[in-house]
């Protein structure tokens, strides 16, 4: 059910809740009864902040601090649940809770709570996805770098990764498995250094080891 609280009455005007129940679909959840009308429903963190009672009086602003704060437990649960599939970085959270068309208050709020727990930390973020993308994608460091710019991690953050967690040793050792494979599955071996460098430059190699790479297969 929709909320209802929001008909239109005067800010200083009160409306009397009439009662309290849990849901049937979701018994954690309590409907709430405005002059005998369904007007809103609260969840338990709601309720715990905001215990309203049966004949209790609320105005216009109280019934607005209800439904934020509502809001807000809303847009936690919803990044909460995100999260649980893997790893996000600020920017793909902030996308994802604009879509659910919540509150700038409620989205700044959430991003704040997630960062204060540790849930939000691009830093993290940044390190976890790129030994990912380099150890099981098999991609190059500008690959690497342009996805994590694709998600909002910031140049200070994407440098000091990239600079400090892969050698060139590894993208080069990297690059040349990926190179001896195609050496060994093609059939046309006349445009063969042509399709390496072409694969590994798709892969997000850099030139120097593409270079290397090539003379060492051919």
């Amino acid at each position: 059910m929709e909320n209802s609280a929001g008909s239109v009455f005067s800010e200083n005007a009160e409306r009397i809740v009439t009662d309290s129940v849990f849901q049937k679909k979701d018994p954690a959840r309590r409907s709430i009864f405005l002059d005998g009308k369904y007007a809103f429903s609260m969840s338990p963190e709601t309720f715990r902040l905001f215990p309203i009672e049966i004949n209790q009086k609320l105005t216009a602003k109280q019934i607005e601090i209800i439904l934020s704060h509502e809001e807000y437990e809303k847009a936690k649960t919803l990044v909460l649940r995100y999260l649980s599939v893997r790893m996000r970085s600020e920017h793909e959270i902030l996308l994802y809770l604009k879509k659910k068309e919540l509150s700038e208050t409620s989205i700044r709020r959430t991003i704040a709570y997630c960062k204060e727990l540790g849930y939000i930390n691009d830093r993290e973020y940044a390190a976890t996805f790129t030994r990912d993308m380099l150890q099981l994608n098999r991609y190059g460091i500008q690959k690497i770098r342009f996805q994590l710019v694709k998600r909002g991690v910031s140049k200070d953050i994407i440098d000091d990764i990239l600079e400090n967690q892969i050698t060139e040793a590894e993208q080069y050792q990297i690059a040349l498995d990926l190179a001896r494979k195609k050496v060994n599955l093609s059939r046309d071996k006349n445009r063969l250094k042509e399709k390496i460098y072409s694969y590994l430059r798709q892969r997000g190699f850099k030139y120097s080891i593409i270079q290397r790479v090539l003379k060492e297969v051919l």
